[in-house]
């Protein structure tokens, strides 16, 4: 440690910083710091703190993830610190001199900052917002790298977005306790995992979110508005997002069951093969509703179903059979009447159809299913 804690001048022209770790430990490649959040403020504060501190952008204080960050910081100080670090280089790390001849702080000499401005220009704001006290419990994890390291740890750190595979909103349902006691539960020779980059269990039989997500909104209701929503990936995503809204807890909820997961999976499944039968000389005109909104079909088809009762481990109804014999007939209807609605509520126009544009609108799912 001695050879780099020098008394060796700043030599970059950055910033330097006092601070007073909790705890110090030195690495082949940089030191690791536990340091109070109150400690870093003084390196982002004032107008042209991005530039002293040479990051490659400034405070994005409106993106959703640093909205994030800030109502973190408020409600759960003691939290903040716990995920993510602050990484910096320095010129020189040294230990402050004292009159004793032992000192419990350290100067970073020559700061930079590659990661972590974010962070601490929401400290910095939450400081003039509620006062040092509040971030009395706020430690930050501190990475300090320091000469030829300092280097390599700027490059990658620049670039460091396209070496990370980002979390989006199904990488966070594990937290989800219905989704969770569901991929705990017995699915006897199936699995069910909500995780991405599993294709399949340990017996090669796995339900896959995407899939289960969809089937449970194919019997939803009582109109076609979560079918719709969840027809893309974008709106499947927009469902997982928030594990708290009434589409969610529509259909992941505290009384779910594998067997009803099982059941709406082989509903939509016999929906679609039911479609896939239909001949396609009916899907002209009109009857490209079949070829633009499937999904519509599907979720039409199933309401002769007994919906409330899906998740009923006790209920005494051969789903699989009223499937096997009557799927086929009820998608038949089902295709039949919506056309008709579609023909009667859009009448074609002149110049050309435009059923590739209103067919997957959720107006129209909605005017065509009503009192379905």
């Amino acid at each position: 440690m001695n050879e780099r804690f020098s008394d060796a001048p700043a030599l970059s022209g950055g910033p330097s910083i006092l601070v007073r770790p909790l705890s110090v430990s030195r690495y082949s490649r940089s030191f690791q710091l536990e340091v109070l959040a109150t400690d870093l403020v003084q390196l982002v504060t004032g107008p042209d703190a991005a530039d002293r501190l040479r990051t490659g952008r400034g405070y994005l204080h409106d993106t959703p993830q640093t909205l994030a960050l800030e109502r973190l910081l408020r409600e759960s100080p003691e939290e903040f610190g716990l995920v993510g670090s602050i990484v910096l280089g320095a010129d020189v790390v040294v230990p402050a001199r004292s009159g004793g001849g032992f000192s419990d702080h350290l100067w970073l000499h020559g700061v930079e900052l590659f990661d972590g401005l974010q962070r601490l220009r929401t400290v910095a704001l939450v400081w003039d917002e509620l006062g040092p006290t509040h971030l009395a419990r706020t430690l930050l994890k501190v990475e300090v790298f320091c000469g030829a390291e300092r280097e390599r740890a700027r490059r990658l750190h620049g670039c460091a977005d396209q070496l990370r595979n980002v979390r989006d909103a199904q990488d966070r349902l594990h937290l989800c306790p219905h989704i969770r006691r569901l991929m705990n539960a017995d699915w006897e020779r199936w699995t069910f995992s909500v995780r991405r980059g599993m294709a399949q269990g340990p017996g090669g039989r796995t339900y896959s979110l995407p899939e289960v997500t969809r089937a449970l909104a194919c019997l939803s209701g009582p109109g076609p508005e979560i079918a719709h929503q969840v027809v893309g990936a974008e709106g499947l995503l927009a469902l997982w997002e928030d594990i708290r809204s009434p589409s969610y807890l529509a259909l992941f909820h505290p009384h779910m069951t594998p067997l009803g997961v099982m059941r709406a999976v082989e509903t939509l499944r016999a929906a679609q093969e039911a479609l896939d039968a239909i001949p396609k000389s009916r899907q002209q005109g009109h009857g490209k509703l079949i070829r633009y909104a499937p999904e519509l079909i599907h979720w039409a088809s199933c309401r002769f179903l007994p919906l409330s009762r899906l998740h009923d481990e006790s209920f005494d109804f051969d789903w699989h059979g009223a499937l096997r014999r009557d799927m086929r007939k009820h998608t038949e209807t089902a295709v039949a009447e919506l056309v008709r609605r579609y023909e009667q509520l859009v009448p074609p126009k002149k110049g050309g159809a435009t059923y590739w544009r209103t067919a997957p609108e959720l107006w129209l799912w909605k005017a065509l299913t009503e009192r379905i």
